[in-house]
């Protein structure tokens, strides 16, 4: 290998940092567009049908099962394999919602899982919804995500006075997203 002086190395390194300008200035910018790969769309339903409902049910299943007089969670009818069940159920609660909150295309629904019972919403009725207010969804999933995940974490602290309420509210949480995108009037 060949030792340069600075000014030499100096200029080599000009010429090629030109090189290299002179070949991304004479590439279209639709050919860098079309190289870069789309982003797969994440199908709501699915998420809903295969993570979020599952998790929810297991939050439900542990908090509705320990609940006291007040609507909270009552510490005696917790051990430490219920907090365990809450936390994990809490934490792919989370885990779902900040993938939906990320998403960078939306889909409502699978093209071949778009059918509906007579009376209920059509898939492509809610993919306006989606359409008309995706920064709104997406927020709806965050703030899910967030509810979620101090869920879990007052779970894994044991927490009852924390996790009662979180546990409670999170009927209202889902509902104001679904009221908005997926039985909206």
């Amino acid at each position: 290998m060949k030792d340069f002086t600075p000014a030499v190395a100096t200029a080599l390194a000009a010429i090629a940092l030109a090189a290299c300008a002179s070949t991304q200035a004479q590439t279209p910018a639709s050919a860098s567009a079309e190289a870069a790969p789309a982003a797969d769309p994440l199908y709501v339903r699915q998420v809903m049908q295969q993570r979020i409902n599952p998790a929810i049910m297991g939050v439900w299943d542990v908090g509705n099962n320990a609940m006291n007089e007040e609507g909270g969670i009552d510490p005696a009818l917790m051990d430490d394999a219920k907090w365990s069940a809450l936390q994990d159920a809490a934490a792919r609660l989370a885990s779902a919602a900040r993938d939906m909150a990320a998403a960078q295309a939306i889909r409502a629904a699978h093209p071949g899982d778009s059918g509906v019972a007579e009376g209920e919403v059509t898939m492509a009725k809610v993919q306006q919804l989606i359409d008309a207010d995706p920064a709104g969804f997406r927020q709806a999933a965050a703030d899910q995500a967030a509810h979620a995940e101090q869920l879990a974490n007052a779970a894994a602290s044991q927490d009852a006075a924390a996790a009662g309420p979180l546990v409670a509210e999170m009927d209202g949480v889902c509902e104001s997203c679904h009221a908005r995108y997926w039985y909206a009037e």
